[in-house]
């Protein structure tokens, strides 16, 4: 997945345009989402077929949740130097939002859902063979150093503590009120916000004693907060599956692509991200 891909010489000219043409196809897009491009690799055969010696180019469309926007970015432009002529199109939207879109427009090749959502897609005959692949789990952020020594739910609750939540209707929202309901914790929130960055950035600038947010998100963080795991089982976890859909025009290379993010390597990176085993 991390491999250099060799350089080729000694094309003819009409080689060469083809060649060229096929390298500059690869540059990633992200639909509706903003875009980065990824690094331009060189061609080498036996990738997505081959015309005159060049790769052909073929596109991929990978629908993710939201949550994993930051790792499929990454993902997606080192599986499209191992794989030259591959374009990796993504699309992020909340979990149900991508689901209920399946049966709307093109499928996309590969979607990436919460478990939940994904096996509603699986009950529609819209994936198969799904696998979940990373976990997020709740956790608290203060600011750096802890300076209110928070260690619990419970401290979190004192009197006076300015708490930041998710809105309820996001799933880290719903994840914060299950793990106060299951420790019988009442929490008053001073801000509640529309993402679950939104948090990290409350505490981070001083408007939030302590938050509640995705693991994901705290580690994207760095030194601006102090991240605190929940103790014993009062962790919420969010699990994430990956599948190929049923309506996928690549089954081939798409099944490539699953692979590369189960792998070892795979793991790997997403725990960069912040990403835990499922």
């Amino acid at each position: 997945m991390f491999g250099g891909v060799p350089q080729r010489s000694g094309f003819s000219g009409r080689q060469r345009s083809a060649s060229i043409a096929a390298v500059l196809a690869t540059a990633l897009v992200v639909a509706g989402c903003g875009s980065s491009p990824a690094p331009a690799p060189t061609t080498r055969p036996g990738d997505a077929g081959e015309v005159g010696g060049a790769a052909v180019p073929m596109t991929l469309r990978v629908s993710v949740d939201q949550p994993m926007r930051a790792v499929f970015s990454e993902l997606a432009k080192r599986f499209q130097i191992d794989h030259p002529g591959t374009q990796i199109q993504l699309t992020f939207k909340r979990s149900q939002e991508l689901v209920d879109a399946l049966d709307q427009g093109p499928a996309p090749d590969v979607l990436v859902v919460e478990e939940p959502d994904m096996n509603k897609a699986v009950h529609a005959g819209q994936v198969s063979d799904p696998a979940a692949f990373a976990a997020n789990r709740l956790v608290l952020v203060t600011p750096p150093g802890n300076p209110n020594h928070v260690a619990t739910l419970n401290d979190v609750a004192r009197p006076g503590t300015r708490i930041a939540v998710c809105a309820p209707e996001l799933a880290c929202g719903a994840a914060t009120a299950r793990v106060a309901s299951s420790l019988s914790v009442q929490l008053t929130p001073a801000l509640t916000a529309d993402t679950a960055s939104a948090v990290v950035d409350a505490v981070a600038e001083g408007r939030a004693d302590v938050g509640l947010t995705y693991s994901s998100y705290a580690k994207g963080a760095d030194t601006r907060v102090t991240t605190l795991s929940f103790p014993g089982d009062a962790v919420s976890v969010e699990r994430y599956s990956i599948a190929v859909t049923t309506k996928s025009e690549n089954q081939n290379r798409a099944k490539q692509l699953v692979d590369s993010v189960r792998s070892g390597d795979g793991h790997r990176f997403m725990a960069s991200f912040g990403f835990g085993a499922p």
